[in-house]
């Protein structure tokens, strides 16, 4: 295998189309919470089959990948199959589930406790952002793409990723200067707004009921 981890990576999902099921559990436990947690938080009991469907997707496709990484590669799959699902009108937003349990909720009631209300404000915000500002947030602060990487995923130039970045930055803060909530809860998140993004990591990557 290649000494660069991204090669690598690329090559074990050569390995697992060609029929290796060790390299396709390499795979599978590297991205496979990560993955999960991107529709997670936007989507409701469809997140997990979505998961499913990206893995398959990656490891059925037959063209080469020209992604740098398979990092980028999986999180392009997965946010065609999410464009398709919102397109399709079965867009569950996530703030729904955390404000009640519903039996489809995105997270468990017990879950939802130990939110804090930071992170509950900014899934408000982030929730009445448009897609294509939601899409590279959550890309970067979430999951921690790099900009050569959401390029990749998003199918945009690296120079667009950066203006739309700031732009998505920028359309947050103001949104949760918006919202209702405590003062002192909109001023803690606006205080470290890229940090309370970041743990939303957390809440995404949190076992689920019968996981």
């Amino acid at each position: 295998m290649s000494e660069d981890p991204a090669r690598g990576e690329l090559e074990l999902l050569e390995a697992w189309r060609a029929g290796d099921r060790i390299a396709g559990e390499r795979l599978l436990a590297a991205y496979y919470p990560h993955v999960a947690g991107f529709f997670r938080l936007r989507v409701g009991d469809a997140a997990d089959d979505l998961t499913q469907r990206t893995f398959l997707g990656c490891v059925e496709g037959r063209t080469r990948v020209h992604s740098s990484s398979f990092r980028a590669y999986v999180f392009g799959v997965a946010r065609h199959l999410l464009v398709e699902h919102i397109r399709a009108g079965h867009r569950k937003a996530a703030i729904d589930s955390f404000a009640v349990a519903q039996p489809q909720s995105v997270l468990s009631p017990s879950h939802v406790v130990r939110l804090r209300q930071e992170q509950l404000l900014l899934l408000r915000a982030l929730d009445d952002l448009p897609l294509d500002m939601q899409m590279p947030l959550a890309l970067c602060y979430v999951q921690g793409l790099k900009a050569r990487e959401i390029a990749e995923v998003l199918e945009i130039p690296t120079s667009t990723v950066t203006t739309r970045l700031q732009r998505a930055r920028e359309a947050l803060r103001a949104k949760v200067e918006t919202m209702r909530a405590p003062a002192i809860v909109r001023d803690a998140a606006l205080a470290d707004l890229e940090g309370w993004t970041k743990s939303l990591l957390h809440v995404s990557l949190a076992p689920q009921p019968g996981e």
